[in-house]
């Protein structure tokens, strides 16, 4: 894996409540990914639609604690983000 790749971790909130985490230095754990998930569940809300996951990109905090990360995200179909990451 080149250092371009990001790892991804796919976690489900709740049914049809779906994310993909992007990390350039590892998988997120479940604890991790549920804190995630309550804090951008209301964008999650606002931007996706059924068949859609929040691509949530923490590529940019590099190796610094998640509490002080502001990730850029963005809805995808689940289709294309399996596409781009080939899981």
């Amino acid at each position: 894996m080149s250092n371009d790749e990001p790892f991804t971790t796919n976690y489900t909130h709740m049914p049809g409540v779906d994310y993909t985490f992007a990390s350039l230095d590892r998988h997120l754990t479940g604890e991790e990914c549920e804190t995630l998930a309550q804090k951008y569940f209301d964008e999650h809300h606002r931007m996706t639609l059924p068949g859609q996951t929040l691509f949530v990109d923490l590529r940019p905090a590099f190796r610094k604690p998640l509490t002080e990360v502001t990730p850029k995200s963005h809805a995808v179909s689940k289709d294309e983000c399996k596409r781009e990451f080939k899981e």
